[in-house]
């Protein structure tokens, strides 16, 4: 019986201790990495390509579950002068939330943000909202939000430009790819009252001369759709940050998987 007792107790131990022996390996590969989020619409499916929209059912689910491990918000501004402060304990447990374009259907994402206290920033291409609609590659056209709907929603979103016309900035001059910039920003700081330091490359093109071009245009940070962590500990350009993509289950396919697999591993364990 004794015997029978020490082998369980061994067991048991041995099982803890391999069990925290894995915590801690992927404790220290990802403490220190932080990710920004990517979404395009938070809506039902409409139709074009089923893995551009979460269902705003899903997106509550998601954003429960990070608030339950314990993850908080940060801005992009917040995050850029955490790190040149070397404010790595601020950083800890944060996350960006980005989306690109401007539809409409933000409006879903707005409550579900607000109720866990979440903060996020939306790339607008500004004639988009203008013309009140916007046809995305493969996609059926689909409702923009308005500059009021913008401003009504400002507690929890800051704007960042995402250009005029969406064009890919690759193929543009720097005379095209200036006035793309300054042409957005304009638009948005006198009609939102805001200053606009963030930028979205569309369809994730990044162009030549890029860092010097948006510093002169008054940007501080840009976002890709290379996906990855961000590791604290290595030079960052920010101005070609990576995101993640967190799609739906049913949309994921498993290259997808695989392509964001540090990203489960890292929330799953809550790190």
């Amino acid at each position: 019986m004794k015997n029978s007792y020490i082998k369980t107790l061994k067991i048991f131990i041995g099982s803890l201790t391999f069990l925290f022996s894995i915590y801690l390996f992927f404790y220290l590969r990802y403490k220190d990495k932080i990710f920004i989020l990517v979404y395009h619409r938070i809506d039902n499916y409409q139709g074009g390509l089923k893995s551009l929209y979460v269902k705003p059912k899903i997106f509550e689910k998601q954003m429960k579950f990070l608030f339950s491990r314990g993850y908080k918000t940060t801005t992009l501004s917040e995050f850029k002068n955490a790190l040149q402060r070397n404010d790595k304990k601020f950083l800890k447990k944060r996350f960006c939330i980005t989306f690109d374009d401007g539809y409409e259907d933000l409006l879903n994402a707005y409550p579900i943000l607000k109720k866990y206290d979440y903060k996020a920033t939306v790339y607008v291409h500004t004639k988009a909202i203008q013309d009140g609609f916007y046809t995305y590659p493969h996609m059926v056209s689909a409702k923009m939000i308005s500059v009021d709907q913008l401003k009504s929603i400002m507690d929890v979103f800051e704007v960042g430009s995402h250009t005029t016309s969406h064009p890919d900035l690759s193929k543009c001059s720097d005379d095209e790819i200036v006035k793309e910039l300054k042409e957005s920003k304009d638009f948005l700081e006198s009609n939102l009252k805001i200053e606009v330091k963030h930028f979205c490359y569309p369809f994730g093109k990044v162009f030549s001369n890029y860092e010097e071009i948006l510093k002169k245009e008054g940007f501080e940070t840009a976002v890709t759709l290379n996906n990855g962590l961000l590791d604290l500990n290595k030079n960052i350009d920010f101005y070609t940050l990576s995101r993640v993509e967190w799609k739906e289950f049913s949309s994921m396919s498993f290259k997808d998987f695989l392509k964001n697999s540090e990203f489960y591993l890292k929330i799953f364990f809550g790190i």
